[in-house]
């Protein structure tokens, strides 16, 4: 179970600072303390003239920086199971109604709210940007070791993966060793890397057939 020290070191408001070189611009700023109460009561509407002057004006300092196309998590999660609310499919915030829609229809941002106790809420405001799913990747660190590498959209296939699967160990093993390795102030963690020169122009589309008749296949009820 994860104690407090736990949140603490994986908050984006510890680490930015140690990896900001290496990582998306992003504004921090912290929640006003009685928001995320106030999103998990039964009645959690909250409109602008609900929260503090000088919140609003640091977000909308923020959102202008950023063009107002930004993206947004809390200190540990972004609020992907809202996307079916954003426009597009793609969470992307303009304003901070977009934020409380998206903070208050999640359940990952709820549960963060209702279970991390003694540390102050965050909103990490970045540059949204398209990127393609085949360029992500989570690493694994494990003894301050990087001990394993897998595609962030697992399952989906991606022919190019196989042939230059050596290639993404190395560039990752080189960034991991010169970037990250003995600075974050765990020995065991995960972290997430894009590796854009790692998507070709034109990805072309996988045909995906049964290369001989296998007769009558029966579906597993779940």
């Amino acid at each position: 179970m994860l104690e407090i020290q736990d949140f603490r070191d994986f908050s984006i408001s510890n680490w930015y600072r140690i990896f900001e070189n290496i990582t998306q611009k992003t504004f921090i700023i912290e929640l006003p303390h009685e928001l995320p109460e106030t999103l998990l009561s039964d009645e959690n509407e909250v409109t602008s003239g609900d929260l503090p002057t000088d919140f609003q004006e640091n977000l909308k300092n923020a959102l202008n920086a950023l063009d107002k196309n930004a993206f947004v998590k809390n200190n540990w999660h972004a609020p992907t199971d809202a996307r079916m609310f954003s426009f597009g499919n793609m969470l992307k915030v303009n304003n901070l109604e977009d934020i409380l829609m998206y903070f208050t229809t999640s359940g990952i941002i709820q549960e963060d709210f209702c279970n991390i106790k003694g540390l102050p809420f965050c909103l990490a405001l970045r540059k949204w940007i398209n990127i393609h799913p085949a360029a992500e990747f989570r690493c694994i660190v494990i003894n301050n070791v990087l001990r394993g590498i897998t595609p962030r959209d697992w399952p989906t296939y991606y022919a190019h993966y196989k042939e230059e699967g050596p290639k993404i160990i190395e560039d990752l093993s080189n960034f991991y060793n010169e970037n990250i390795k003995l600075k974050f102030p765990r020995s065991n963690y995960t972290f997430d890397v894009i590796l854009s020169k790692n998507v070709p122009d034109d990805i072309a589309p996988v045909f995906r057939y049964l290369e001989s008749d296998i007769g009558i296949m029966t579906r597993r009820l779940l």
